[in-house]
């Protein structure tokens, strides 16, 4: 169906004359009314009764004239939302993340994305760097957010933030009235330690830093979440590392977390995604947000 013909007639019944239609159309009537008799030899219905001198459209006229405009409706409300679309300010998002990242990056980004574009729609997927990097290869997530490092020639990375491990320590731990900690204060400790699902990610680290300082870490539990493994430190299961992030936290519930003063543990946040891959302008906007707020973040710990 032609859809300047079909404004045309729309046109014509709400104005009432082809003669008025016309003018409002900026045409001249005789095109006009030439137009309606190609659109109904197009449609190969009579939409007009032309036996008296006013226009009365016919049922089939009716009934195309209230589709109609429902049609054209859709129709504008569509390349609306399309450039939309293309300008990153509508659609849906779909990414993967580590729960650190949906704790305490995603909310951030989302509240920024609801006022400054309302009409994205964001799809978050929880798990480990594992899980992540199949949804990604998949082509299930568009983005993924993994604290471990990642090398693979299909998949682009980029750290999005930098932040050191903190010790998080039982109450009333004798290393609680210690000035300074070091990881050799920690040769008799018992080590929760996160599990590293692919590449290199905390545990390496803290193995690696316990085996430079001449010991070998007790480690009793390891585990995919952080949170459980705070809570573990709280009834004195054992000590284990966190990113700094977790000082947001401040409950009473928690273990307090404590820095290393030697040597400084590091860990990042990563934005990985697949290479060579068609990224759209919604998924983009989302990147350059979590980017943003992710240096607003980086600023805090600096200060």
């Amino acid at each position: 169906m032609n859809l300047h013909r079909l404004r045309c007639f729309i046109k014509v019944v709400e104005e009432g004359s082809i003669t008025k239609a016309a003018a409002a159309l900026q045409m001249t009537q005789p095109p006009l009314s030439i137009l309606i008799r190609k659109f109904e030899e197009e449609l190969e219905v009579d939409l007009f009764n032309r036996s008296g001198k006013n226009l009365e459209l016919t049922a089939s006229g009716k009934f195309l004239y209230e589709q109609g405009k429902e049609l054209l409706d859709v129709s504008d409300n569509t390349a609306r939302q399309l450039v939309e679309y293309h300008e990153g300010i509508r659609g849906t998002v779909k990414i993967g993340c580590i729960t650190s990242a949906n704790l305490f990056i995603i909310p951030n980004v989302i509240k920024r994305i609801q006022e400054d574009t309302p009409h994205i729609v964001t799809h978050v997927k929880e798990g480990n760097s594992s899980y992540i990097l199949n949804e990604l290869r998949s082509l299930s997530i568009d983005i993924g957010i993994v604290r471990t490092s990642v090398r693979a020639e299909d998949i682009h990375t980029s750290t999005l933030l930098d932040e050191p491990l903190l010790l998080a320590l039982p109450p009333n731990h004798h290393l609680c009235e210690k000035d300074s900690i070091e990881i050799a204060d920690l040769q008799d400790e018992r080590f929760l330690l996160p599990t590293t699902s692919q590449g290199l990610g905390i545990a390496d680290d803290v193995i690696e830093a316990c085996q430079n300082s001449g010991f070998t870490p007790n480690i009793v539990y390891r585990g995919t979440e952080i949170l459980p493994m705070l809570l573990m430190v709280m009834k004195g299961a054992g000590i284990c590392f966190v990113p700094s992030c977790y000082n947001r936290f401040n409950s009473p519930d928690l273990p307090k977390l404590y820095p290393i003063a030697s040597p400084l543990l590091q860990t990042k946040l990563s934005i990985i995604t697949l290479r060579n891959r068609y990224m759209s302008s919604v998924s983009k906007r989302f990147l350059a947000l979590t980017e943003e707020i992710a240096e607003e973040m980086m600023s805090i710990l600096n200060d």
